[in-house]
């Protein structure tokens, strides 16, 4: 059963960014306009594209997006998991008219080169100095060893979401 194409704009932009754990994602209205920001865990392991798909699903959803950004996975360092994933929202978005939009790691380093942020904690640091959503947040630098914190699939989205406003204005 298809659903009809939306036939109103809520002006809302979703930035997902899928990765080990499950999902990062946000709701943005503009660059700095956080209206949440969410690292969705899914469980129980192993972690399926089914399960994330479905979560992703109702979340697109319960927000209607009319934009929807994602990292590029094309010539990204991305695992098959998450690359096939990607493919999937891919034509998820065309199945329901959702404008879509990919973005390199090198785009989002290039935007917040302007804030002299170039690794993952720094571009965290502007952001939840910069973003008031996400003041109370902060990741801490993780050592080599160290896996990476939950939270910061939920960074990686806004980082996404603040690369699309700064791309297309």
């Amino acid at each position: 059963m298809s659903q009809a194409p939306k036939t109103y704009k809520t002006g809302l932009t979703m930035a997902l960014f899928p990765n080990g754990l499950g999902f990062g994602y946000t709701i943005m209205k503009n660059a700095i306009t956080v209206e949440i920001a969410q690292s969705v865990a899914v469980k129980p392991r192993p972690i399926s594209n089914t399960k994330v798909l479905t979560k992703i699903r109702e979340k697109v959803a319960y927000y209607e997006p009319d934009t929807i950004v994602i990292e590029d996975y094309q010539n990204s360092r991305k695992s098959k998991r998450v690359s096939k994933l990607l493919k999937e929202i891919v034509k998820f978005c065309e199945e329901r008219n959702i404008t879509l939009h990919k973005y390199s790691r090198k785009d989002i380093r290039f935007v917040f080169s302007n804030f002299n942020a170039h690794t993952k904690h720094e571009i965290a640091k502007v952001i939840s100095e910069n973003v008031a959503y996400m003041k109370d947040w902060e990741i801490e630098k993780r050592k080599c060893f160290e896996g990476e914190s939950h939270i910061t699939g939920a960074f990686d989205a806004v980082s996404l979401g603040i690369t699309h406003f700064y791309m297309t204005d």
